[in-house]
């Protein structure tokens, strides 16, 4: 399989090609009835298999166990933390291991793994290469697409659509439809490669920080104010993309709504049913939190819930009563 995604991989004196039938831009997936997403692991792969064995969606032995589930990783596994290498390799195998028996791992690109490919000079990737060259691994194959590493991180899709849920790493589609969003970073990435401002630019659905963004504040929500408060926002972008849930990594501390309302550090938070925010700084070299997953399911009794390492569910959100608000506190050491 990997070798597959290496011949799907080309180069050509600095243009960028991609077989976007075999990696989509926006992974794709329906009829799911269970699906879990985790955020941010940052080079902490101990903390990511806890929260997926206190889940149910690996065993003891981090093998597959969630059946015919869907699980999304919303990027960032790499940098800050000292075992970024071990978290892609955890991430590969479970992916094969997902597919073999019904399920399906769906891994995004985050910022640091789109930065990093599109420049390992840069300071934010220094964590990274300092793993790579530690372990023997060219940096320069890595960013080429060349072996293990190289061919995992470059045909990482850079959202999903599950059923009725979007995912990316920073949440903003910029109102467009999932076709439109494709397509825009089909064609910017053609030319740039991982320096697509589709990707990394200020805007971007990975990126998402905008110049004049607040302290506190969400940075793409902030986008919409203040010709639109939140809610209005983010019923127009769940309508464009045709989901109702829209679900982010990226943003693991204080958030602040025009209405008073907070997210705090390392919460797994829930904003009108719609915005999900599931960075919960697991990571040690961030230590908001011990990490924690979230996991939706369909139907009449649809339901939004956080589960911590120690196997504690909070209801974040239920079709039932439909709450605005959801929080889980930021899981205990």
């Amino acid at each position: 399989m990997r070798r597959l995604i290496l011949l799907a991989v080309l180069f050509c004196a600095g243009a960028w090609g991609r077989d976007w039938k075999k990696f989509p831009a926006v992974a794709q997936a329906d009829g799911a009835s269970e699906i879990f997403a985790v955020g941010d692991a940052h080079g902490d792969v101990e903390r990511l298999m806890r929260a997926l064995q206190a889940a149910g969606v690996i065993d003891t032995q981090s093998a597959w166990a969630a059946g015919q589930a869907v699980l999304v990783s919303t990027g960032d596994m790499i940098d800050k933390g000292p075992k970024g290498l071990d978290v892609i390799r955890f991430y590969s195998k479970l992916r094969e291991g997902a597919a073999a028996k019904g399920g399906r791992v769906i891994v995004l690109a985050g910022n640091h793994e789109a930065e990093f490919l599109a420049d390992p000079t840069i300071s934010k990737a220094k964590d990274f290469v300092k793993e790579l060259n530690k372990a023997g691994i060219a940096v320069s194959d890595v960013t080429k697409c060349k072996g293990e590493i190289g061919e995992f991180l470059c045909t990482l899709a850079f959202a999903a659509r599950v059923n009725d849920v979007f995912f990316s790493h920073a949440g903003n589609s910029g109102g467009r439809s999932v076709a439109q969003l494709e397509s825009d970073i089909e064609k910017d990435f053609d030319q740039n490669g991982f320096a697509a401002k589709q990707l990394i630019g200020d805007g971007s659905v990975i990126e998402a920080r905008l110049n004049g963004e607040g302290p506190g504040r969400e940075p793409w929500i902030d986008a919409g104010l203040p010709g639109r408060q939140e809610k209005q926002l983010l019923q127009d972008y769940t309508k464009a993309l045709g989901v109702s849930r829209i679900v982010e990594g990226h943003v693991p501390g204080e958030v602040k709504f025009t209405d008073g309302t907070v997210r705090g550090r390392g919460e797994m938070f829930q904003r009108f049913g719609m915005l999900y925010l599931i960075d919960t700084g697991m990571s040690r070299d961030v230590d908001e939190s011990q990490g924690a997953l979230l996991r939706l399911t369909v139907g009449k009794e649809a339901q939004a819930a956080a589960i911590c390492p120690d196997g504690k569910k909070t209801r974040l959100w239920d079709l039932a009563s439909g709450q605005d608000v959801g929080r889980a506190g930021a899981c205990s050491k």
